[in-house]
């Protein structure tokens, strides 16, 4: 629908143009300031990520070697510390073997020098059980000797107990006699039990000693320092984490090392402390930033000189291309071209293509003008009318286009369909709906229904439109297509008719089939009539026959005979018609279905039927808790009569066994009672149900020959069907249905 494409798209144009100059005034900015912008903003990401990777790699290579170096001069301080156990060691030998050559626990003789030359401040001599035999005290560091307070005194008496022997029983290392740290050595007298204890005061003078050694400033503070809280806490945890020489930068210019000195016990008790200057991390960052200076210097230029070059080989030539591209476009004419140069560049293939692509145009608006008038041709001669209606904005509804059918058939012109709504053609009674269509349709749904639309003349016709949305230049439309069913609805209007015939003739059987009833109850009232009638007569006459038995009449006995036969056919015709009764009753009862529990019901009877007959000896099996939907007092009657059936054909057997239960099949419950009795020939089924109808001699077994015809009655009118199965000699098992659609409920698990 090219052409429709071209029609709508005129519309469309005035509002697109401004819509055009409205973004193009929005975006004033030229090729060449953009090519400016994407050159600089290219060259500052490219130099934020040079400094970023610098700052990443080299300033972190710097601060591994930087902490490598730091890592190396602990180790060499820990080192000089480590020498003072050396020594100590040394020195605990010396006194060892005095001891041991004097024989004595005594070594006052040794003068305040000899300490001095020792390098120690503290010598203790232990008894077997830990008791101090000697102490002695100095400081070597001033040449003279000091006195061991009591405290201190008491502290070291208890370094035996807390020092963890080794394999040649000499004990090393650092605890805090008071707030000073003390480096002891404790050496056993060989096997005499006596040990020695020589020790070292870390103190300041020490520490100046160490750094003069090493050449580092080295400080000493202990795991409780006051002053030191955040920082020792700190080195702990790395310690903690397993790391060997933890550091920590301590302002931009300054780093520490440390070193952990653990007590006799284990315990943390002593962190040595380097700080230097951070002269290669401070000699990196300043390399980096004369790189990084020299690089924003070299790219300005390199930027300057290739926005020059561009400028002037490129951006000059687009211009050209622009401007001449602009006038062919405020200036049209199939024929026009672009100018190609010389050269023999990406422009000049731009170009080119510039000048193909026009070559296209031409050939497309050609072709599209051949294809409009193709589908112009087949919209206007389209037998059914087809619509063009908006959907976006104030179009809503508004007929944009139709066809020459549309217009036949609403005798209204096109022009005069393209001034109007869709809502105007519509009968008021569907004016609503198509509100309600065309919100479903913009909800992308493609419909089809049937509605009335008025003509011109204000006479209305059925249609059938078949309508969704489609999309147009980028705006919603909806396509509509609407056939005329005026013919449709005749020949429905005529079907309705014959379905309307079809109905009455219904409607006749059914009175037809009521007259029938009505016939069956009369012809049962007048056999309750009959035997009312009959009840009478019979009466007396078995009244006369029992006279004549109880007095004392001679009479020939032949004669007595034919009276007591008389008299039992008179009973027997009574109950006959009390049955008739009863039967004639069961056609006229109401049928009022409740849940009745045929299990209860069952074992009630089967009880009663026991009282009855105290000696006969019968099994009964009833399955419990079987409920069925049905009249309460009918089912009572049903069950009677099958289970006293039971009752009487069983009576013959020595093990007799009634059964009663139900079973589940695909259409429903199925009840059953079930004998062990005489049982009956299955060829004489068909004669099971029929009033006054007996299989067996009234000799051997007696009854009315209705008892089985009732239940057939009540189990008809509950809807369901009745049969039996049954063996000669074997018993008869008799199973009966309900209504299928009553409630109904099976054993309960």
């Amino acid at each position: 629908m090219n052409w429709l494409v071209v029609k709508l798209s005129r519309r469309m144009y005035s509002g697109e143009c401004n819509k055009a100059s409205r973004q193009k005034a929005e975006i004033n900015m030229t090729l060449s300031q953009r090519t400016v912008l994407i050159i600089v903003s290219t060259f500052i990401v490219l130099l934020i990520i040079l400094a970023a990777t610098s700052d990443v790699i080299l300033l972190k290579s710097f601060a591994s070697l930087e902490r490598t170096v730091l890592t190396g001069n602990v180790q060499r301080v820990r080192n000089e510390i480590d020498k003072t156990f050396d020594e100590l060691d040394s020195t605990s030998q010396d006194f060892s073997d005095y001891l041991l050559k004097s024989g004595t626990t005594n070594i006052s003789n040794y003068n305040t020098q000899t300490f001095v030359n020792h390098h120690v401040d503290i010598v203790l001599v232990f008894s077997s059980s830990g008791q101090i035999l000697f102490s002695q005290a100095v400081d070597f560091h001033h040449h003279k000797p000091v006195t061991l307070p009591e405290n201190y005194l008491v502290q070291l008496a208890r370094v035996p107990t807390l020092a963890a022997p080794t394999t040649n029983k000499v004990v090393s290392g650092v605890i805090l006699l008071g707030d000073e740290p003390l480096q002891l050595f404790l050496r056993p007298v060989h096997d005499s039990g006596v040990m020695v204890l020589v020790g070292r005061y870390l103190d300041d003078d020490e520490v100046r000693r160490i750094s003069t050694l090493t050449t580092f400033s080295v400080q000493l503070f202990t795991t409780v320092s006051g002053t030191k809280t955040a920082e020792v806490a700190h080195v702990l945890a790395d310690f903690k984490k397993g790391i060997v020489s933890p550091h920590m930068v301590l302002d931009s210019d300054r780093i520490a090392g440390y070193s952990l000195f653990k007590d006799l016990s284990g315990q943390p008790v002593l962190i040595a402390r380097l700080v230097e200057k951070r002269v290669l991390y401070g000699q990196g960052k300043a390399a980096i930033a004369y790189v990084l200076l020299s690089l924003l210097i070299a790219g300005t230029v390199f930027c300057f000189a290739m926005l020059f070059f561009i400028k002037g080989t490129i951006l000059k030539r687009i211009e050209f291309l622009s401007g001449t591209v602009k006038k062919l476009s405020s200036e049209p004419n199939p024929f026009s071209r672009l100018p190609l140069s010389g050269e023999n560049d990406e422009l000049t293939e731009l170009a080119g293509s510039i000048n193909a692509m026009l070559d296209s145009i031409e050939v497309a608006e050609n072709s599209t003008r051949d294809s409009e008038e193709r589908y112009r041709i087949l919209f206007e001669r389209a037998p059914d009318s087809i619509f063009i209606i908006g959907l976006d904005g104030e179009e809503v509804g508004k007929i944009i286009s139709a066809n020459r059918a549309a217009a036949e058939q609403h005798g209204y012109t096109i022009d005069e369909l393209c001034k109007m709504s869709i809502f105007d053609i519509n009968i008021d009674v569907d004016k609503e709906n198509t509100a309600s269509l065309i919100k479903r349709i913009s909800g992308g749904e493609w419909i089809t229904k049937e509605v009335w639309h008025s003509k011109k003349d204000k006479s209305r016709f059925p249609m059938e439109v078949h309508a969704g949305m489609v999309k147009i230049q980028g705006c919603s439309y909806i396509l509509a297509f609407d056939r005329d069913i005026t013919i449709r609805k005749l020949a429905e209007e005529s079907d309705r008719m014959y379905l309307e015939r079809i109905r009455q003739l219904n409607a006749e059987l059914k009175r037809k089939a009521n007259d029938l009833a009505a016939a069956n109850y009369e012809l049962e009232s007048f056999n309750y009539s009959v035997s009312h009638d009959m009840r009478g007569p019979l009466t007396r006459i078995s009244g006369y026959c029992q006279i004549m038995l109880e007095e004392d009449v001679v009479l020939d006995p032949q004669i007595k005979s034919y009276i007591g036969r008389i008299h039992e056919s008179g009973l027997w015709l009574n109950e006959m018609i009390d049955a008739m009764l009863h039967l004639a009753q069961l056609a006229r009862a109401e049928l009022i279905p409740e849940l009745v529990d045929l299990s209860k019901l069952t074992e009630e009877l089967t009880a009663e039927l026991k009282l009855l007959e105290p000696d006969r000896n019968t099994k009964t099996v009833v399955m419990k808790d079987v409920i069925a939907a049905g009249d309460p007092s009918l089912l009572k009657i049903l069950i009677t009569n099958l289970l006293n059936n039971a009752w009487k054909y069983s009576s013959g057997i020595k093990d007799a066994c009634i059964e009663f239960g139900m079973r589940k099949e695909e259409t429903g419950p199925v009840y059953f009672i079930r004998d062990n009795g005489a049982g009956f020939d299955m060829k004489l089924s068909s004669k099971l149900f029929k009033v006054f109808s007996r299989l067996h001699d009234s000799s051997e077994f007696s009854g009315t020959g209705i008892g089985l015809a009732t239940a057939q009655r009540i189990v008809a009118r509950h809807g369901g069907r009745i049969w039996a199965e049954a063996e000669i000699g074997r018993g008869a098992t008799f199973f009966f249905t309900l209504q299928p659609d009553m409630p109904s409920i099976g054993p309960r698990s």
